[in-house]
């Protein structure tokens, strides 16, 4: 069974690969740790587009077993930094020459308010923030997260075990000073 979070994840995913765009070549996977590789091997893959789950900012619990949960999910957008006043800022485009900035944009656009076909309360798009502008090998790159948030409501199963109740309480009384064995003690059943 998949988790809630997987589950908005993976529709975010969906959602922004059947998204029409005027530019070729854009990578959209899941956030696997791509910045770690210390080869740059992600650099071969811009411009790409990475969803990942960043936390869960709220949660109330709305019955026993029912929580509302509201959770920041990010999109990373990378791509090479282009030359000035070229698609950078929205200038011609080519196959794979479409600027971060459009990048970031497009990906806003597709996935604001959208529910994508969840119980979800619609996307709301957040904060943007810088993850990298510099080289990577031989490449300027620009790589930039948009916050987004929704709520959603989850459930929790019912654990019918038992094994968390209280049913009896073991007292021990020691009552002579200085001595450490137990003269006597009261075994109280709570529940039956």
């Amino acid at each position: 069974m998949t988790s809630p979070i997987q589950q908005i994840e993976q529709a975010m995913l969906a959602r922004l690969r059947t998204v029409s765009r005027p530019y070729a070549g854009l990578t959209i996977e899941s956030y696997g740790a791509q910045l770690d590789d210390e080869l740059f091997g992600w650099v071969r893959t811009v411009p790409a587009a990475w969803v990942t789950f960043d936390k869960v900012t709220e949660s109330t619990r709305i019955s026993r077993r029912r929580f509302r949960l509201t959770g920041n999910f990010e999109v990373l957008s990378a791509q090479r930094s282009l030359g000035e006043n070229d698609g950078r800022m929205g200038g011609p485009l080519e196959a794979r020459d479409v600027g971060v900035y459009q990048l970031i944009e497009d990906n806003k656009l597709a996935l604001a308010n959208q529910k994508l076909g969840l119980a979800i309360q619609p996307l709301t798009p957040g904060a943007i923030r810088s993850v990298m502008k510099g080289m990577a090998q031989r490449d300027a790159m620009a790589i930039y997260a948009q916050a987004f948030s929704t709520t959603w409501v989850e459930e929790i199963p019912d654990d019918n075990s038992g094994n968390d109740d209280l049913l009896r309480i073991g007292l021990n009384y020691l009552i002579k000073p200085g001595d450490e064995e137990v003269d006597t003690s009261d075994l109280i059943t709570l529940r039956s």
